[in-house]
């Protein structure tokens, strides 16, 4: 295929468009570049799970033993460690010797592994291959492989593609393919799980839109009952001719007072549905360098800050409203006749 530079000054300027021939080798190799092999099968992994050091040496070592007993030749292996800025991918006998000392914090945790594996019916090994990516949420390349595979069923459920845990084989017979898969499936239902959120904060995390909306409503409601309240009390405590007014007016300044309250109750059910919200229950929790330990530490701390800030602004809403109720209701039995 002949290569010919074409400038900016030839590219049409009505169309805005430029047309390229790309060689279709050089094309499939870009797809499965981003996709995976035809021959890809992949598979997520739902629930949260807590990974240390030791957790991916366990997992390495269970899949090592799985394919000798495919009668594996030879086995090369990389584990991959993502932070914010920066990813370090290392074989996996140095990720097995290094302290990881480092303070950043891991983002992501990937395992690729090659191998070849004796094809009996054509008599010659092949190259497969095996990834597994441990992260929070998938990333879109890793949507792309999950479209190319033959796992289409997954799509059905969108919520599948955010688990913490992601395992791809390429090349890899049906058999092979499978008990892989197991292993990853037994060594992830196997981990820990994490424990950022107690019993309470999961509670109020999960129906944070309910303690939202209680707390909007409670002044508005209390002011319900108070004018309620009055209006039943009018005739008792006012003239005949004075209680036809007074219901007028009770009822303009009803509109006027609930209209202010419901504004004064959204911005507090706001301020609680914000912090409510940023109560963190993440699906993985990563115990591998010294700044994941202070991550996990400071998770916890902002999680119990932000559910004091709640609790507070939930308590102090909703016993206003009911002490104001109370002195109302009392005040007004005072001055009934």
């Amino acid at each position: 295929m002949s290569k010919t530079l074409i400038t900016k000054n030839e590219v049409s300027s009505e169309s805005g468009s430029l047309s390229i021939e790309v060689n279709s080798e050089r094309l499939k190799h870009i797809f499965y570049m981003l996709h995976g092999e035809t021959t890809t099968r992949s598979r997520p992994f739902k629930g949260a799970i807590q990974v240390s050091k030791s957790d991916v040496i366990i997992l390495v070592n269970d899949i090592r033993e799985q394919l000798k007993l495919a009668h594996v030749r030879d086995s090369t292996i990389l584990i991959g460690i993502g932070f914010e800025k920066d990813f370090v991918e290392k074989p996996f006998s140095d990720f097995e010797s290094y302290a990881w000392n480092e303070p950043d914090k891991t983002k992501e945790l990937t395992i690729k592994i090659n191998f070849l594996y004796e094809d009996f019916d054509s008599g010659n090994p092949l190259k497969h291959s095996v990834f597994i990516r441990i992260a929070k949420g998938i990333k879109p390349g890793n949507l792309l492989q999950l479209m190319a595979s033959n796992e289409s069923d997954e799509l059905d459920n969108i919520e599948n593609l955010m688990c913490p845990v992601f395992c791809r084989t390429d090349h890899v017979n049906d058999k092979l393919s499978k008990d892989i898969m197991r292993v990853v499936e037994d060594w992830h239902s196997g981990q820990k799980q994490p424990k950022l959120l107690s019993g309470g904060y999961e509670f109020l995390k999960k129906h944070k839109i309910q303690v939202a909306r209680t707390v909007h409503y409670s002044y508005s409601a209390a002011a319900v009952f108070i004018l309620t309240y009055f209006a039943f009390t009018i005739p008792e405590i006012l003239e005949e001719k004075l209680v036809l007014p007074a219901f007028v007016s009770l009822i303009i300044f009803s509109k006027l007072i609930l209209s202010i309250l419901m504004n004064v109750g959204g911005l507090k059910a706001q301020k609680v549905f914000k912090k409510l919200s940023g109560i963190s229950g993440e699906d993985v929790i990563f115990d591998v360098t010294k700044g994941d330990d202070k991550k996990q530490s400071d998770t916890v701390n902002k999680n119990t800050e932000l559910f004091k800030d709640s609790k507070s602004i939930f308590l102090w809403t909703n016993g206003q409203a009911i002490v104001a109720s109370l002195i109302a209701a009392g005040l007004l039995e005072w001055l009934k006749p």
